[in-house]
């Protein structure tokens, strides 16, 4: 490669980008020939040309630094799209399965590590990691126009209680080991920060947004710059207060929900936007963390990988079955709401990072985190887009006498979007 002037990995950040987005072209076009989500490609594709395999490119600056906001962007376009007045209606289930989505995997995770003969401080760590979930699958049910079904919802909504306690979780854990005195009590210091601007956020936000939106000189464009400020701004007050920015973005989605509603040419302009450039990249540098020489280590490292995914899994299903047979979800709803709480990223990635640092996660818990970080993020979208294409089937098309594909019975679409969109 030197005798032809090129140096890997290319550290050059325009190249950076233009390699990464031909990528990403090439990829989203060649995956929809065997009708797998797109995001698939673009983590095996982030793993090839990633420091841990061809060594094509280096994380930073570009794929890092464009794959926090693509994560920020989703969790904002999570806040933007759910309807508040279904989660206002199903508030109890949002709150049931928020809870249980924390808990359960969490229960099972702490037993199972101190089990393992893991410290206290570490199991607590891992079971902080485990037991929340990022909404990894949201574009899938997006794409699908599903987010209007009570379940979906359900799922979503209960996303922001579970990072919430996990990451308070984690917190407490940090404050409290080797704490003396007041230090024991310091977690209540960022928790207190996040509700003051919890509520600074409500009553600003909102009426700035609208404001400026009313505005006859305001242009489609600075309106769209307004909004991207207030989603970094969110998530980079959040960081600081020392919670996560994917908490800050959903807020920010959550506070601009009502004020972007009814305007279908600025939301279809943010969502392109994250579409074309932030999404994509979250799931390519998502990618280029694996290093494949995990995949060649010792068979404990698989063997506890296996029991995390299967800690994962079993705790995220009993919480899906247990809120659906309660509030009678369907199969289809309750596999849907696993694919997307099943998948671990980002509240994951930074209790692992800060677990590592302190001492508490040896290189070896470390792999298998990642290792389940990669299997959760492909498996979750696939199983969501399965369980999505079956509603799909049974929803929206339900064949007529003359076998025309017809919308079906509209009693079945309580709470949810205009079955008449179109989803493909």
């Amino acid at each position: 490669m030197s005798d032809m002037g090129l140096n890997l990995p290319i550290h050059d950040p325009i190249l950076q980008f233009t390699l990464l987005a031909t990528m990403a072209l090439l990829v989203q076009l060649t995956v929809k020939r065997f009708h797998l989500p797109g995001l698939i490609g673009l983590i095996l594709g982030g793993m090839a040309i990633g420091p841990g395999a061809l060594g094509i490119l280096p994380r930073e600056p570009v794929a890092e630094l464009l794959g926090q906001v693509g994560l920020v962007y989703i969790m904002f376009l999570a806040g933007v799209e759910v309807d508040l007045g279904v989660i206002k209606r199903h508030k109890t289930e949002v709150a049931v399965f928020g809870l249980l989505s924390f808990g359960v995997p969490a229960i099972l995770t702490l037993s199972t590590a101190l089990l393992l003969q893991f410290s206290w401080s570490g199991a607590l760590l891992l079971a902080a990691a485990f037991s929340s979930h990022t909404l990894v699958a949201y574009p899938v049910v997006q794409n699908m126009n599903l987010l209007g079904r009570p379940p979906v919802v359900t799922a979503v909504g209960g996303t922001l209680l579970t990072d919430t306690l996990s990451l308070i979780m984690l917190a407490i854990v940090i404050q409290t080991v080797g704490g003396e005195g007041d230090a024991a009590w310091g977690w209540l210091f960022p928790l207190a920060l996040l509700v003051a601007l919890i509520i600074a956020a409500v009553a600003i936000v909102p009426r700035l947004a609208r404001r400026l939106f009313n505005g006859a000189t305001t242009s489609r464009a600075e309106k769209a710059l307004f909004v991207l400020v207030v989603v970094l701004l969110m998530a980079s007050l959040t960081e600081v207060s020392g919670t996560e920015a994917i908490l800050g973005a959903f807020l920010a989605g959550l506070c601009l929900n009502q004020p972007l509603k009814n305007r279908e040419e600025l939301h279809e302009h943010l969502g392109f936007v994250g579409r074309m450039i932030f999404i994509p990249f979250f799931f390519v540098d998502t990618g280029m963390r694996i290093d494949l020489d995990v995949f060649t280590s010792d068979a404990w490292v698989w063997g506890l990988t296996a029991i995390a995914i299967a800690l994962v899994v079993v705790g995220k299903v009993v919480a899906v079955w247990i809120t659906g047979w309660f509030y009678h979800y369907s199969r289809l709803d309750r596999l849907l709401m696993v694919g997307l709480t099943t998948p671990q990223a980002a509240a994951t990635l930074a209790v692992t990072v800060t677990a590592s640092e302190l001492g508490a996660f040896d290189s070896l818990v470390v792999d298998v985190v990642i290792l389940v970080i990669l299997i959760t993020c492909l498996g979750g979208p696939l199983l969501c887009g399965y369980a999505g294409r079956q509603l799909v089937d049974q929803l929206y098309l339900a064949p007529s006498d003359q076998g025309t594909p017809q919308p079906a019975d509209e009693s079945r679409w309580e709470d949810s979007e205009d079955p008449k969109k179109d989803w493909s």
